[in-house]
């Protein structure tokens, strides 16, 4: 039984009205719907996602739970535990008509969001300083350059970069100076990935631990599966069009060895029967040769 069965949640608030009324439209004109954690993802980066998102006739809000659950509920007449327990703390959903794993897949692998590091940020990749105009006055800033041993030189009234500067490693820590810098330098190297908390499919929740999102892994597994179900006919004899050559390939290479082995007089067996007793023969002949010379 859902957790929000016999609860009745009720909208007062003009404004709550009218979020309720956008997510509803929103729920009848698309298909499918992801829940997305974004928790410290910066405006700029949201609007960023919402114009790619738009591009691909998808749509983004940033939801108020409960409200969002009162719409599902006016809807549907019921909300999934699951859902219910996944609509917690700062929450966007994307409403698509696209294949929702699809979306999710460039969502995982493709786009990528940035922002501005923090003092103890982990460095998601090599951060370089680029050689060039800095925009920046000379002043105190000069010492945050000197510190994080970027050469620069004072030209026209500013800072200049002499040459590209690797100032972080992937997997560095990030410390105050070089946060301070790449602040005023307006370097956003800090990936971000999309968290996705829930895909909706057909009114079933779906939880991202519970699909793969790499291809390759649904290849092999189809690959796979392939292959066991060849072998399974073969070794069950189906005579299925797959496997048909197969079998009377090996049939005809049992009934062959079966021939031989019985000696029987067959076309193509006479022949084999006896190239194999002269081998034998020549093999026994040398044998006792070897330990016999006088042997005639």
């Amino acid at each position: 039984m859902s957790a929000l069965t016999g609860l009745r949640i009720r909208i007062h608030s003009p404004s709550k009205v009218a979020k309720l009324k956008s997510y509803t439209e929103l729920l009848s004109k698309y298909s499918f719907y992801l829940v997305i954690d974004v928790t410290g993802i910066p405006a700029s980066a949201l609007h960023t996602l919402r114009r790619k998102l738009m591009e691909r006739g998808a749509a983004l809000k940033v939801v108020k739970n409960r409200v969002f659950l009162k719409a599902l509920q006016d809807l549907r007449r019921e909300t999934p535990d699951k859902l219910v327990a996944k609509l917690t703390g700062q929450n966007a959903v994307i409403f698509t008509n696209e294949n929702p794993f699809t979306l999710a897949l460039f969502l995982l692998k493709e786009y990528k969001m940035t922002r501005k590091a923090a003092p103890n940020d982990i460095a998601t990749s090599d951060i370089v300083v680029s050689s060039g105009n800095t925009g920046i006055a000379p002043g105190p800033s000069m010492s945050l350059f000197g510190k994080l041993k970027i050469p620069i030189r004072v030209m026209e009234g500013t800072i200049w970069v002499v040459s590209d500067t690797v100032v972080a490693k992937k997997g560095d820590v990030i410390t105050p100076e070089l946060a301070e810098l790449l602040g005023k330098l307006n370097i956003k190297p800090i990936e971000i990935t999309i968290p996705i908390k829930m895909i909706s499919v057909d009114g079933r929740i779906v939880e991202p631990g519970e699909v793969s999102f790499e291809p390759e892994d649904y290849s092999k597994s189809l690959t796979e599966a392939q292959q066991e179900a060849i072998n399974l006919a073969i070794n069950a004899y189906l005579p299925l069009p797959e496997v048909i050559h197969v079998l009377i390939s090996r049939a005809v290479a049992q009934a062959d060895a079966l021939a031989e082995a019985l000696a029987l007089p067959l076309p193509g067996v006479i022949e084999r029967s006896l190239s194999k007793a002269y081998l034998e023969a020549s093999a026994l002949y040398n044998l006792l040769k070897q330990q016999n010379p006088n042997f005639a």
